[in-house]
């Protein structure tokens, strides 16, 4: 039997966890679809690029017991010493944790010891630890100065994009990474702000976008926050999340055992093209067949318990 027998038995053993923990657990999505896809028997070796608070992990060290060994990456330190915690008190087999990125995927494998792994598998959704932490500055509503980095210990934070980058650049970003209509009024309303004083906050770069909407459509269209997309793309840009799905997306045939099985969750159009196009592209090179087709959604109970998921979209294929 899996770790969570159930969707409803997973969020219970989650609300037990976090009532014992200040920091936020993340609710692992369509923890039943990813293990009936990547069928992890006993002695396996597990490989999740998206370890977070360890969801998943715990899910996946379940299944391949004590004989099996999981591996975790997270650029998230401050998440991976949750899961490592957690895994150190509940998995049943050996497990090591990295703090990195997924293009350094092969050299973690090789400090591990693992030459190829029978599962690999990726969750590229934000995770909830990140979001209700107001210092990280993911949420609309935070009022901590703009940082949006999964990885805080290095690279450029989103304060210095909003507050730094050119108007052409800044209107790049929102259009390239998050398709928004008015990528163009964006841009050059936040170079003319910051003029006066930075945009220092979430919240205010929040209001500016809604600000530019209210202006140029019906409130009554609005079906998500209108800042979704320009914020979503900022956060993107700033972790490089695109570039590093397309490096784990190459690496996936190396990282992978002959009849080793991966899995991949995304959350939006741009991310789920690159999945679809790559694996379609190693098809027909004799590298990996795809096994989702279509590819698995959340069933409309998970979304009701957590409307998170609802645009997540698994797939998963098999090296050949």
């Amino acid at each position: 039997m899996s770790f969570f027998d159930s969707q409803r038995g997973a969020t219970a053993i989650l609300e037990h966890e976090e009532a014992a923990c200040e920091f936020p657990l993340h609710q692992p999505a369509m923890v039943r679809q990813v293990l009936q896809l990547l069928s992890p028997a006993p002695g396996d070796t597990a490989l999740d690029v998206t370890t977070g608070t360890g969801g998943h992990s715990l899910a996946l060290a379940r299944a391949i017991g004590p004989d099996g060994l999981l591996v975790g990456i997270d650029a998230d330190a401050s998440a991976l010493e949750v899961a490592r915690t957690r895994l150190a008190a509940e998995s049943p087999g050996q497990f090591r944790l990295f703090a990195g990125r997924f293009s350094d995927a092969l050299h973690f494998s090789e400090q591990a010891g693992v030459e190829a792994f029978d599962i690999v598998l990726a969750d590229l959704g934000v995770g909830t630890h990140q979001l209700l932490q107001p210092d990280r500055a993911f949420s609309f509503e935070s009022g901590a100065k703009l940082d949006m980095r999964y990885d805080t210990r290095g690279g450029t934070t989103a304060w210095k994009v909003v507050n730094g980058a050119s108007e052409r650049e800044l209107a790049d970003i929102f259009h390239r990474y998050g398709q928004e209509r008015f990528s163009r009024q964006i841009a050059a309303r936040i170079c003319r702000q910051r003029q006066s004083r930075p945009i220092n906050t979430p919240a205010e770069l929040a209001d500016l976008i809604k600000s530019i909407a209210a202006r140029h459509g019906s409130r009554r269209r609005w079906r998500i926050h209108p800042a979704t997309r320009a914020m979503m793309a900022l956060r993107i840009h700033v972790n490089g999340e695109l570039e590093e799905l397309d490096a784990l997306l190459e690496l996936l045939p190396a990282l992978l055992k002959r009849s080793g099985r991966a899995a991949v969750l995304t959350y939006h159009s741009l991310e789920a093209r690159r999945v679809k196009h790559a694996w379609r592209r190693q098809e027909k090179e004799g590298l990996l067949e795809v096994l989702t087709a279509p590819v698995a959604k959340p069933s409309p109970e998970e979304v009701k318990e957590n409307p998170r998921v609802r645009s997540a979209q698994l797939r998963a294929a098999r090296r050949l």
